[in-house]
């Protein structure tokens, strides 16, 4: 399994691919859609403490939630008139393919098609750890030096 800041410069890497490709600089809003999506999949994190019960990797680990969560969000920009709803939802889209690509080879594999099937690469592994404590303590850490880059101007997005 990656951990939540192996997701995010996962997805930092593909933000600065578009933008060397493309030769445009991506918007300080499109880069939070993209990080955003990044992590969003690990969400299921939080749910599965306050619940008492095992929900990670179900439905937010799917080609589904990669749809519409992203249809959600343009559809909020667009009712509020903004211009760039579908930049923004597209790139929280790349950003959830992204987090689903780096966890398809785990052990565990990933319901990429649910509700149909769970799928996985059993003879690869990326494991590197299936402690809680040490997911939330990587999300922490990650986030945290990204914000203080971010803040000290050590990085542009």
């Amino acid at each position: 399994m990656v951990l939540a800041f192996g997701h995010l410069i996962g997805a930092w890497l593909i933000g600065k691919f578009v933008e060397i490709t493309t030769k445009k600089k991506i918007s300080q809003n499109t880069w939070v859609f993209l990080i955003l999506g990044s992590i969003l999949p690990d969400f299921d994190f939080v749910l599965q403490l306050l619940f008492q019960t095992h929900l990670h990797r179900g439905i937010t680990h799917s080609i589904f939630f990669a749809i519409i969560v992203p249809m959600f969000v343009y559809f909020i920009f667009k009712f509020i008139k903004n211009k760039k709803a579908a930049n923004y939802a597209l790139f929280l889209s790349v950003g959830i393919l992204v987090h689903l690509l780096l966890d398809f080879p785990s052990p565990e594999g990933i319901p990429l098609l649910w509700p149909y099937a769970k799928m996985f690469i059993p003879a690869v592994s990326l494991e590197t750890s299936r402690l809680l404590f040490d997911v939330m303590i990587d999300s922490i850490l990650g986030v945290s030096w990204i914000f203080y880059l971010a803040l000290k101007k050590r990085i542009q997005f």
